[in-house]
């Protein structure tokens, strides 16, 4: 009898011991969710600051945000998110959770993707969801990604603002930026560009043989708004499409430089102010992280070359000796652009490229090609050469480019 009551004695401090010891261990904040209707199943306090568990096989949900997590820590590559298939604001499923955790375990690159998903408090869904989602509020879908051996020691690149993808300086891609640029839909840009002056131009237009500039003003603005939508994405073979229409209002801040009047205005009114407007095609394709533009413009943005240079205007093309003969003035400007660019990305936040605008038609068969690498001097600072039967001129200019999405 003494020996029973001694086994059981035994049997109870196990119990408590190990009873203490769970309780000791630290929560797991991706321990499995097997049902919505479980709350009783504890994934963590990490967990619980990320929402509401759901049951991954489950939805139609509308998704919020996703987000990439790597030993307790959020961490992205943008080349992780090129591949999933969820877009911000529109219904998805289990499938497409499913979907998207085997192309990123296709990458090679983990021994282990687990989804997750997570209800987010106080975020409800659009009033036109709202009768097919299975959550009243949007949701958050969390990838704990474990990486391969042979790339841990690559450390996984924290979640930073990248560079929008979705044009270069003064042309558009297909491309729509900020970590979305391969999703086909709507993409707003607010861009501005500032052409300081020019650096340095030969030209043989004047009465001399020839002339040589050196640092001269030009104080042009060039605010952008660029709409677009993306029609179709980038894949192995196919590149990405989009149309789209861009509104610029140029403006200076001190008057064009002319032959005999080199005055100084701070002046902003109708003779130095004016709209180019333009509708555009382009072509967008990413070679090995090399992405490569083809399009054309159509509108009143070829008359851009002759607000860079004093040589091309229509008033200043009646006085040179040495030029070609002089046309009408309204064959001056042109009405067809095509241009191309390309571009790489050394980090999210740093591109580095060109883009070249053909003015077709336009008197002195402009040229204009912008290079994109201020970033070298840890500078925003960029040059452009403006091209043109007779001469060149050599620009120095800053740019400012702001992406916007639609929710839905």
């Amino acid at each position: 009898m003494g020996v029973g009551v001694r086994i059981v004695t035994l049997f109870a401090v196990l119990a408590a011991a190990l009873s203490a010891r769970a309780a000791a261990q630290p929560l797991n904040p991706f321990a499995p969710v097997p049902s919505v209707s479980s709350p009783a199943v504890s994934v963590g306090i990490l967990s619980a600051q990320l929402g509401t568990p759901q049951t991954a096989s489950g939805g139609p949900w509308v998704l919020a945000e996703t987000l990439f997590f790597s030993g307790g820590k959020v961490v992205s590559d943008y080349a992780w998110r090129d591949k999933l298939r969820g877009i911000r604001g529109q219904l998805y499923s289990g499938t497409d959770l499913q979907v998207d955790a085997q192309a990123l375990q296709a990458l090679n690159a983990f021994t282990r993707v687990t989804p997750y998903v997570f209800a987010i408090p106080n975020n409800p869904v659009p009033a036109q969801f709202a009768t097919i989602s299975v959550s009243t509020d949007q949701v958050r879908v969390v990838f704990d990604v474990e990486l391969k051996t042979a790339t841990a020691a690559v450390k996984p690149r924290l979640v930073t603002p990248p560079s929008a993808v979705s044009g270069l300086v003064l042309t558009p891609t297909a491309f729509r930026g900020a970590g979305r640029f391969n999703t086909p839909g709507l993409g707003l840009d607010i861009n501005a560009a500032y052409i300081i002056g020019r650096l340095y131009g030969k030209n043989n237009y004047q009465f001399a043989n020839n002339q040589t500039n050196y640092v001269d003003r030009i104080g042009l603005w060039l605010l952008q708004a660029d709409g677009k939508m993306q029609i179709q994405s980038d894949a192995n073979w196919r590149p990405a499409v989009a149309v789209g229409g861009q509104a610029t209002l140029m403006f200076r801040d001190s008057p064009q430089p002319t032959i005999n009047t080199p005055a100084v205005s701070v002046k902003v009114d109708a003779k130095s102010t004016k709209i180019l407007t333009d509708a555009y095609v382009v072509v967008s394709k990413n070679f090995r992280g090399v992405r490569t533009s083809l399009g054309i413009m159509q509108g009143n943005i070829g008359e851009l070359p002759t607000n860079l240079t004093e040589f091309l205007t229509p008033q200043a093309l009646r006085f040179y000796k040495n030029g070609p003969p002089f046309t009408p003035v309204g064959d001056v400007f042109s009405r067809t652009v095509p241009f191309g660019s390309a571009f790489y990305m050394l980090k999210p936040d740093f591109p580095v490229g060109f883009e070249v605008m053909k003015f077709n038609g336009s008197y002195g068969n402009p040229m204009l090609i912008d290079f994109k690498l201020g970033r070298f001097l840890h500078l925003n600072f960029d040059v452009a050469v403006l091209r043109y039967t007779g001469g060149y001129d050599v620009l120095g200019l800053f740019q400012f480019r702001y992406n916007h999405f639609p929710n839905r």
